[in-house]
């Protein structure tokens, strides 16, 4: 059974250490800096064995160089849409593939839309999501379509209420006003933001998130009065179209 430990690191992200509790090796999982991360792992005393990236942003990779100068030569696994991109990369995964780590295994999701290349790593009970999805929201659209991001997204609805999903950054307390907002009567956000109050709000339960983030609601009558649409892809994209402007 894994262990994950959450690094806070730059402003508002989040490095992943996902420990083998048996032998203390981990995996490092989106490094977008090397020194807070170097120092997490000294400090649980832990043995780097792999590094994941979920895309290529410069805030979820930039820590893989030092890494590597630091712990020698570890796997680098990401994205075959993104060997051009992430240059450290050593495996090339696609949907369907399978990585294994801890005696378990991740299915590997293909989920662009906030960039072309990105991946969610997916094991039983934890999925390491980068920037897919956020607390209450979901990951600007950069590269791909609305129709990506929503078929993307809508991907962590055939997991289990009970799932921890492991995001790129602490977003969460800043996405409370606009799902309000949009559901201002909704009584799971009503006692969420009693709950949550300060950070640390990561890892998010994906059971939360599938009664409160509007992204995932997009079948969802309340929410589909709000776009005036009915199509959940279209609900979807005037979901983000009005989170993007929303002040």
């Amino acid at each position: 059974m894994i262990q994950v430990h959450s690094i806070p690191i730059l402003k508002d992200n989040y490095c992943f250490l996902i420990e083998d509790p048996i032998d203390h090796t981990c995996v490092i999982v989106d490094p977008g800096e090397s020194a807070g991360v170097i120092a997490a792992i000294k400090n649980l005393n832990l043995k780097p064995v792999a590094i994941y990236n979920t895309h290529h942003h410069a805030d979820h990779i930039d820590g893989n160089e030092a890494l590597l100068k630091e712990y020698g030569a570890l796997p680098v696994i990401g994205s075959a849409g993104d060997r051009e991109r992430i240059p450290q990369l050593t495996q090339f995964l696609r949907e369907g593939d399978k990585v294994e780590f801890g005696g378990e295994t991740a299915d590997i999701l293909e989920v662009p839309g906030h960039t072309l290349g990105h991946i969610a790593f997916a094991f039983p009970g934890h999925i390491f999501a980068g920037d897919l999805i956020f607390g209450y929201s979901c990951g600007a659209v950069f590269e791909g379509t609305m129709e990506q991001m929503y078929s993307s997204v809508s991907k962590l609805l055939n997991y289990p209420d009970e799932t921890l999903v492991y995001i790129g950054h602490e977003y969460t307390l800043n996405n409370v006003k606009w799902a309000q907002h949009v559901d201002p009567d909704n009584a799971d956000i009503q006692q969420r933001v009693g709950l949550e109050t300060d950070p640390p709000t990561v890892p998010l339960q994906l059971g939360v998130e599938k009664r409160t983030n509007h992204f995932l609601r997009c079948e969802d009558p309340k929410v589909q009065a709000f776009t005036g649409k009915t199509d959940p892809a279209e609900v979807f994209g005037a979901l983000r179209t009005h989170k993007n402007n929303f002040k």
